[in-house]
């Protein structure tokens, strides 16, 4: 009856249920969200501005990497690179007109991934089955995903294959590649710790003030936001009544089984040791009955917390529908309905927003906010909280007094470098000259008071692990009986490096380093290719939007 007569009802409910989502969407772009001052990112197809169109690509980006490198990817900059570098090598494709590949085609492609290589080496269908399965199952991947990633990663190869060429390299790039890790050195160094070194700098309030007017762009203080925040605390909304229905009790506490049992066994008295010999008492199971007060103490909570971002979310809903502005009467009326006052919130610039006690999140859309003068809804402890974008303090500079101890500290550490360079040359020229009168590096060195470090004969491939790796860069470029400058490590050590001796060998084109690094050499030239065209790829694309 109602099919054939209650149309305009159906269409009703309808209009309710869409109206309802578009004010539930949240954080996204929309009822509680001003787009007046979004500007999309248009690059070859895609929004890189646009939420969903990032989420879609990183899911892809994420799990290409999986199956492409057995992990995950942790670096946040790598992950950075790959996305654009995705949507580049996909558009080629498309220019080239590469087709997705056939099923058999794809089936042997996926068969070619070490990650689902068994303990034999070869294809194991069990573990490519258990990893398919995970996939597919979870929630997080839309269905369908791997094969579509699959199948993009053969269209990407294709590209990469055609061009990265054959890789190009000359037998003098190998030789000299292979002569580089097989030349032997015997070295020593000295060194002096930056640490120890402790000159006397005066302090001169002119040369202070010259100081600081020759770098006040380092004592800008960057732009600072003046804001406030509404708090919506979740004690406000406790229930008075806490007599909830045994059922959604009994809900809640299989959803949070795991911490209620913890918990439980945690106040229980410690069972009495086990004389050896005899099995320990099995523990006895843990019921519901056994923990119904915390349950139920447990889901007022969460109900209050349900409760307390409810009210936090219609409150900024309000503030859209009904246009209102800032400090006007009816704001002021809709914290008083709300029983909630304005906080406010010392002036923070962007980089200190992760610095504070609320959420850095929150600090950081403030400066985001403009025509829209509310953020969107955070949580925090104890409940949620809604910021008011009040005003913006300009970029300055502050005044010479206000920042004479910082710069005192940055004048005095600036010349302390001076003049341990200078100190580098001095001592640079008394090893020289002591050397020259016939001492040995290590009498000279010792007579000096620095720190003495001999290594015997090595191959540049294989340097013994106490050699510091600038050290022995630096060795490269030496003859032998040459003493090097003083070079700066990333310890803050000041190293001489003296080569005693350094031995170069003939390299035959059957050296097998030397097929090794031939072969090396080629990939390289290859991946340097597809990395220049990824790179001007993006780089055109960007420009282009």
């Amino acid at each position: 009856h109602l099919i054939r007569h209650g149309r305009w009802i159906f269409i009703t409910l309808l209009i309710v249920i869409i109206v309802a989502f578009v004010f539930t969407i949240g954080n996204t772009p929309g009822c509680t969200t001003n787009r007046s001052s979004y500007v999309a990112q248009e690059f070859y197809g895609y929004d890189l501005n646009s939420p969903r169109d990032t989420d879609l690509l990183g899911k892809k980006v994420s799990l290409s990497a999986l199956v492409n490198t057995g992990r995950p990817i942790s670096d946040p900059r790598q992950f950075q690179n790959m996305l654009p570098q995705r949507i580049a090598m996909l558009y080629v494709a498309d220019q080239l007109g590469i087709p997705a590949p056939a099923q058999e085609t794809l089936g042997d492609y996926i068969q070619s991934k070490p990650l689902f290589f068994g303990p034999d080496g070869n294809f194991s269908r069990d573990q490519f089955t258990l990893f398919a399965d995970n996939i597919e199952t979870n929630p997080e991947y839309p269905k369908g995903m791997f094969v579509t990633v699959m199948a993009e990663d053969f269209r990407i190869d294709q590209v990469r294959n055609a061009m990265s060429g054959p890789g190009f390299v000359l037998p003098a790039e190998a030789r000299v590649q292979t002569q580089r890790n097989q030349t032997t050195y015997q070295l020593a160094t000295a060194s002096l710790a930056y640490t120890d070194f402790e000159p006397e700098v005066a302090d001169d309030a002119e040369a202070l003030k010259a100081y600081f007017e020759a770098n006040q762009q380092n004592y800008e203080i960057p732009e600072r936001i003046e804001a406030s925040y509404a708090f919506f605390p979740t004690q406000n909304y406790v229930e008075a009544d806490t007599s909830y229905d045994e059922t959604a009790l009994r809900e809640h506490f299989i959803s949070k089984r795991a911490q209620f049992v913890a918990d439980y066994e945690a106040s229980q008295p410690k069972p009495e040791p086990v004389a050896e010999g005899e099995e320990a008492p099995e523990k006895p199971a843990v019921t519901f009955a056994d923990v119904q007060d915390a349950v139920a103490a447990d889901y007022a909570d969460a109900q209050a917390e349900r409760t307390a971002n409810d009210a936090a979310q219609a409150f900024a809903l309000t503030l859209y529908n009904d246009s209102i502005t800032q400090d006007s009467a009816a704001f002021n009326s809709l914290l008083s309905e709300y029983t909630v006052s304005l906080q406010t919130i010392e002036p923070f610039t962007q980089a200190g927003a992760s610095r504070r006690a609320l959420p850095a999140d929150m600090l950081k859309e403030a400066f985001t906010l403009g025509q829209r003068y509310y953020s969107s809804v955070y949580p925090m402890d104890g409940g949620f909280a809604i910021l008011f974008l009040n005003g913006r303090i300009a970029p300055e500079i502050p005044s010479f007094e206000a920042v004479a101890a910082e710069v005192t500290v940055n004048y005095k550490a600036e010349q302390k470098r001076e003049l341990f360079s200078a100190k580098g040359e001095s001592l640079k020229a008394e090893l020289d000259a002591k050397l020259a009168e016939g001492s040995s590096f290590a009498e000279a060195a010792e007579a000096l008071e620095l720190t003495l470090a001999e290594f015997e004969s090595f191959a540049f491939s294989e340097p013994p692990a106490e050699l510091d790796r600038a050290a022995l860069q630096q060795a490269q470029n030496l003859e032998s009986g040459e003493l090097s400058e003083m070079i700066t490590t990333a310890s803050q050590v000041g190293i001489f490096i003296y080569l005693a001796e350094k031995t170069v060998p003939e390299i035959g084109a059957d050296d097998e380093d030397f097929t090794e690094a031939e072969t090396w050499l080629k990939q390289l030239s290859q991946y340097i290719s597809t990395s220049a065209l990824s790179s001007e790829l993006i780089g055109a694309g960007l420009e282009q939007e």
